[in-house]
């Protein structure tokens, strides 16, 4: 028995408002193949002592290599369709992309040689995308490679890569998140940081208060200013590196009445981040999303 023949894979790259599948630019056997984020390692020695003392790592990117197959009628359609793909491929902004898998399983099977012919239309199989994406820069031009003349027209191999243009990780797409049992989900598998993401955690007051805590993941902030309370429908906008205080649409940094905790959210064996508080209010991460090495 051998498996069918055809790529199954498919790519959502969303750029400049717009959002194109590499199936609907005509390319097909698509694989995508991301590898693991590249790593610096800190060391460093000390004279009289052997090995090296360990300074932390740090991730710096990830690459993503697409391989697909592309046919033409014509040599004027192949250099249209080099446009199109430089349009959506090359630049000098970075973009998403996300990874895309059939909904069916069974196109996985396998069956007898010669029971089926040809390769597997991509554009006629439903997919779905997956849970996270990529903010990405192209890292070279798009290569062709002629492989022959068939009754479909001219066939070719075509390549091209990515790599990440901010954060070495996967992303799911930021969403707020309103906080209500002592328990949130995070799936994630590398750390979030208020430091590296731009999250903010909204706090809303519905009562009168002058000083409270929030501990998310075991870091706590304390806010304490008994001079001027707290109102009701007051917000404070906690930024990591800031914390305002809005009353009304007037905001005015705070930092001076906190302890300057910021925030970090590591993965969790059973996926699950604690956190509490005596703030008299709502609590909202505002921008919240999960992270993927």
């Amino acid at each position: 028995n051998i498996s069918r023949k055809g790529g199954l894979m498919d790519l959502l790259i969303e750029k400049d408002g717009q959002a194109r599948r590499l199936s609907e630019l005509g390319l097909y056997n698509i694989t995508v193949d991301d590898s693991s984020p590249a790593v610096d390692i800190s060391t460093r020695t000390v004279k009289g002592r052997n090995g090296r003392i360990f300074d932390g790592l740090t991730y710096t990117e990830k690459t993503i290599e697409v391989k697909a197959r592309l046919t033409v009628p014509t040599m004027e359609a192949f250099f249209d369709k080099k446009d199109e793909l430089n349009r959506y491929v090359l630049g000098d902004d970075g973009f998403y992309i996300t990874k895309m898998h059939p909904e069916r399983d069974d196109l996985y099977e396998f069956e007898l040689a010669g029971q089926t012919t040809g390769e597997l239309n991509l554009g006629t199989i439903p997919h779905i995308a997956w849970k996270y994406r990529y903010k990405v820069v192209n890292n070279g031009s798009v290569e062709y490679e002629f492989i022959g003349k068939s009754s479909a027209g001219l066939k070719y191999n075509v390549s091209f890569g990515f790599v990440t243009a901010e954060l070495p990780y996967g992303e799911t797409v930021p969403k707020d998140l309103t906080l209500s049992t002592n328990t949130f989900d995070y799936a994630g598998t590398a750390t979030l940081s208020q430091l590296e993401v731009p999250f903010i955690v909204e706090l809303t007051a519905n009562a009168q208060q002058t000083n409270f805590f929030l501990e998310i993941d075991e870091r706590r902030f304390t806010y304490n200013h008994t001079q001027t309370p707290i109102q009701a429908g007051d917000k404070l906008m906690l930024r990591g590196i800031e914390t305002r205080l809005f009353t009304g649409s007037i905001g005015d940094n705070v930092n001076n009445r906190t302890n300057f905790e910021y925030f970090v959210i590591k993965p969790k064996a059973n996926k699950k981040i604690p956190w509490s508080s005596n703030f008299k209010g709502t609590i909202k991460i505002i921008g919240f999303k999960e992270l993927y090495k």
